[in-house]
């Protein structure tokens, strides 16, 4: 499967709260960063699936849905590639006032594509959804 492919699929997957895939893409050795109001947390699998079921029960019952915004995708080895993207919530038909932009890379190992380091800015400013002009 291409990057792209995977990625798109990726983001789906995520979008319908499906824990199970997030379990088996993120890398048993994945790193992460999130800078929030300038304080910053490190951490790994365990803590990355906590935080993604916790998001998910948290939503549950209401009327959310992910909007990602992508910003760039680049090759950064042979079988590397980093995504840069926002992540923002519409609930209840209104869109949340910020967003988190991801710096995600994923590795191609063993037939598999993996999630192996992110870096989140959380609760930034929301991108803007129309294109600049020239």
């Amino acid at each position: 499967m291409s990057f792209y492919s995977f990625f798109d699929a990726f983001k789906k997957r995520a979008s319908e709260h499906d824990l199970d895939f997030l379990k088996e893409t993120i890398h048993k050795d994945f790193a992460a960063r999130e800078v929030r109001d300038g304080e910053m947390v490190d951490y790994g699998y365990a803590e990355s699936v906590e935080g993604w079921r916790q998001a998910f029960d948290y939503f549950a019952d209401q009327d959310m849905e992910w909007i990602y915004t992508d910003h760039s995708v680049t090759q950064i080895k042979e079988n590397e590639w980093q995504a840069a993207f926002w992540v923002s919530i519409l609930l209840d038909g209104e869109l949340l006032p910020t967003s988190n932009l991801f710096f995600d890379t994923f590795r191609f190992e063993e037939g598999s594509w993996y999630l192996v380091r992110s870096y989140i800015e959380a609760g930034v400013r929301n991108p803007s959804f129309s294109k600049a002009s020239s």
